[in-house]
Parts: structure tokens; C-alpha cells; sequence
């Protein structure tokens, strides 16, 4: 089977990601480790599979594993998961919640995202920001002690 020219940019992506998560840690403070698995379901059971291969409507799992190796511990700390072009983030998949989410990894906002626009009648409303916009989430671990890890973990389905 072939994969679209998205789909390939979205494992390109989430290759480079992590790549990128370990290097960045290093410089910064924690370690982050990332980690994709494709989740098939079979008979009802949840299994966990290579993401190295990735079709329309497949869901692939990402986890950052976030450790501070340091005595000291990391203030206000807050991982970040990039959502790949190609792929739309699953409600109430991210885990720890509560989760902030972005659609230009600049301005934050609490799951589920609103933005206000002109209604018909002239006057501003507020809607929902479709999940398939949504390109970051980010979590609010407060403080990362010494020697501890914590995880964070979200969902995307692989668009058609």
C-alpha cells in the first residue's frame, strides 16, 4: 500500500520530534524521551504496535517520559507534544489532565479550545475550534523534584 504525502510528513515529523525531545532535554533540564505506538484493537483488547508504518484512520499514542536527573529540582515545568499535520488529536485521550492545547504553539488555552466569531445577527459568539486545528499540547506539571519522572501521553487519528 502507499502512504499519502501526509502521511509520510507526519512520520518524518514525529521521527524528527523524537529525535529532537532528547537533544533539547539535555540543554534544558529534564530528559525527554518520546515515544509512538500504532493502537489496534483486536477482539475487544487494546494492543500496542510499531508506528512505523501508519494508514487513514489509524491511532497512534505518543508518550513523553520526562525524568529530572538533577538534585534540584525543575520549576513550573511544562511538556509540550506537537500534534503532526495529518493528524487530528482524540478528545479525552491526554493524559494527565487537566491539558492546555494550541493552534500555534504560542497561546495556550484549557481542552476544549474556544474562539469567538461574528455571528449572523452581527454580535460576536463563541465556538468550539474544531480538534483537527489543534497542533500542541501542553500540560502544567508544577515542579519536577529531583530524581522523579512523570509522564504525559495523548491520542491523534491519522487523517484520510
Amino acid at each position: 500500500m502507499h502512504m499519502t504525502k501526509t502521511l509520510r510528513s507526519a512520520l518524518v515529523f514525529a521521527g524528527a520530534l523524537a529525535m529532537y525531545l532528547p537533544l533539547h532535554a539535555q540543554q534544558v533540564g529534564p530528559k525527554m524521551v518520546l515515544s509512538q505506538s500504532k493502537i489496534v484493537v483486536a477482539n475487544g483488547v487494546e494492543h500496542k504496535q510499531s508506528a512505523d508504518k501508519v494508514l487513514p484512520g489509524d491511532v497512534i499514542e505518543y508518550v513523553v517520559e520526562c525524568k529530572n536527573p538533577d538534585t534540584n529540582p525543575v520549576k513550573d515545568f511544562k511538556p509540550v507534544i506537537p500534534i503532526p499535520a495529518g493528524t487530528e488529536y482524540i478528545p479525552q485521550s491526554a493524559s494527565p489532565l487537566p491539558v492546555m492545547a494550541s493552534t500555534d504553539g504560542i497561546h495556550y488555552a484549557p481542552v476544549p479550545l474556544k474562539k469567538s466569531v461574528l455571528g449572523a445577527d452581527g454580535k460576536m459568539v463563541e465556538q468550539l475550534v474544531p480538534y483537527s486545528e489543534y497542533r500542541f499540547l501542553r500540560w502544567n506539571l508544577g515542579d519536577l523534584a529531583g530524581g522523579m519522572s512523570k509522564s504525559v501521553k495523548a491520542r491523534v487519528k491519522v487523517k484520510a
